[in-house]
This record gives structure tokens, C-alpha cells and sequence, in this order.
């Protein structure tokens, strides 16, 4: 038998060896990362930190940022020569606030959401008559996420770049009947040890108008149990692309009676170092339109 082949059957073998193992145990692992989970409405705790450009800062002098949650103040920091601000702050709400105060300016800019343990960057231009405040790019770095509670995390925003860089650890972990839900334009989930995991009844719903692209050294994607991913378009997707990639194991892996749906609405791939996608018990994946490679 060709070597090549030889070698992939084992690592196969292997692979399927260990899922069942982890399956019938019903383990309930929390892989690294540094988030914590809460209960009630399911916001990670955790610090989050607003990184802003005024793009057009020099039409306004020295302006006062303010951070706010309904009308408590979080925090609160004035521009630099370059118009820049950071602010960090804690908060349970979903959504905050931001003001903008200057001599000549006062304006606020509410429903910015925000989740714990996270960067978000914006790019914000200020506009004085009429009076409106507009968002030019939303970028959200989020730190990676483990979550082994019966937890509810949603974040809905058609503006937001969302991205998780694992730096070689896990990037996202869900178990028990925690429900990760992220609706938003474009995400990035990279140089991931394991890309996405889920166990027990935890499932993981990630949709884009563009592109989502997910890569991993070993499993980009694996489900085990009851569990389930689903990712793909959403409802009015404008170039919605999926990239999926494993260096050396599954693109996607799936035991149990686990379920796995990728909806994409253009160019979609799968790879992966052993193979595109492993399907062991009842474990069941729906490529769609996907080109399946090694």
C-alpha cells in the first residue's frame, strides 16, 4: 500500500480511537482561554477595552469621551493629538453607550455592543449639522472562548469584523446547553490549536455577510454528543465566502450524534491534514456547495 495512505488510515484510526473515548465519557472539558462564563443573560465577564480614532478630530479640538451604561458612567479619557482614545471599563450590559463633548460638540452614540475579555477598535467620524456620529469600521478582537456553563452568548451586529487569534491554543470551547450565537460581518478565527469544539448540547451558530475563515493545527471544527455548528450567511449576506482549514487533522470532525451545517453563499472549502471531514457514530455533516480537499 502507498505510504501516503498508510499513514492517513492510521492517524484516522487514531482520531476515531479518541472521539469515542471522549463520547462515551461524556467529559466535560474546559480547554484554555481566557474568559470566564456567567449565568442570567450569558455576558462574558471580563474587561473590555474601546479603542477609537476620530477621523476628523482637527475640526473640533480636544474631545472628551465618556463610556456610559444607561447613565452611569464607566470611564472616561480625552483625545490625543491624533484624535485616538482608549477607554477600559467592566460591565454586565450587552450595550453601552458613548458621549463625545467638545466646545463645540456634544453628541452620544448609543447601542454599542460590547462583550467581556475583548478589543473593540472603531474608526469614527463626528458630524455637527445635522448633529450624527457615524461608525466607519468596527473591528472586535475577542479573547478565546471557553464556556462549560448553561450559558446564552449572543452578539448581533451587521458592522462588526469579529476575530479570535488563538496564538496556538483553543479558540472556542462550548458545553453543557451553552448557546454561542454570533450574527455579524465578517469573521476570522485563526492559528487555533482546535478551531471550534462543542460537547454535550452546546451549540455554536457563527453567520457573516462576507467571509468566515477558520484555521486550526488540528480539528478546525469538532462536535461531539448532541451538539452542533452551524456556519454560514446570514440573512442578507453580501459576499458570503467560508474558509475552513486544518493543518494536520479534520477540516470538520464530527461523533456522537453531533450535527455540523455549513451554509455558505459563494466560494466555500474544506481541508484538512488527515481529511476534510471525518464523520464517526452518528456524527452527521452537511457541505453544501464546499470543495472537500486534503
Amino acid at each position: 500500500m502507498n505510504p501516503f495512505y498508510l499513514n492517513r488510515m492510521i492517524r484516522t484510526t487514531i482520531s476515531m480511537l479518541i472521539i469515542a473515548m471522549l463520547s462515551a465519557g461524556g467529559c466535560d472539558i474546559e480547554f484554555g482561554g481566557n474568559s470566564d462564563d456567567s449565568g442570567g443573560n450569558g455576558s462574558i465577564t471580563g474587561e473590555i477595552i474601546i479603542e477609537g480614532e476620530i477621523l476628523n478630530f482637527a475640526e473640533f479640538g480636544e474631545i472628551t469621551v465618556t463610556a456610559l451604561d444607561n447613565n452611569f458612567r464607566l470611564n472616561r479619557t480625552t483625545t490625543d493629538e491624533l484624535g485616538g482614545f482608549t477607554l477600559k471599563f467592566r460591565t454586565t450590559a450587552d450595550t453601552v453607550t458613548l458621549q463625545f463633548q467638545s466646545d463645540s460638540f456634544d453628541a452620544k452614540r448609543s447601542n454599542i455592543r460590547v462583550v467581556g475579555n475583548s478589543t473593540t477598535i472603531l474608526d469614527i467620524t463626528l458630524q455637527q449639522n445635522p448633529v450624527l456620529i457615524s461608525i466607519d469600521r468596527w473591528q472586535v478582537f475577542q479573547d478565546t472562548i471557553s464556556l462549560s456553563t448553561d450559558t446564552n452568548l449572543e452578539f448581533n451586529e451587521d458592522m462588526v469584523e469579529f476575530n479570535i487569534e488563538g496564538n496556538g491554543g483553543n479558540c472556542m470551547f462550548a458545553s453543557g446547553t451553552t448557546t454561542i450565537n454570533y450574527q455579524v460581518k465578517s469573521i476570522n478565527i485563526t492559528d487555533c490549536r482546535e478551531g471550534i469544539r462543542t460537547q454535550s448540547e452546546a451549540s455554536v451558530i457563527l453567520l457573516a455577510d462576507e467571509g468566515i475563515v477558520i484555521t486550526s493545527t488540528q480539528d478546525a471544527i469538532i462536535t461531539l454528543d448532541d451538539s452542533s455548528v452551524e456556519i454560514g450567511q446570514t440573512s442578507n449576506p453580501i459576499d458570503n465566502t467560508i474558509i475552513i482549514d486544518s493543518e494536520n487533522q479534520f477540516g470538520i470532525n464530527a461523533a456522537g450524534d453531533s450535527i455540523v451545517t455549513i451554509n455558505p453563499q459563494n466560494q466555500c472549502s474544506i481541508s484538512g491534514g488527515s481529511d476534510s471531514v471525518n464523520e464517526f457514530g452518528g456524527g452527521s455533516v452537511d457541505t453544501s456547495t464546499c470543495t472537500l480537499s486534503l
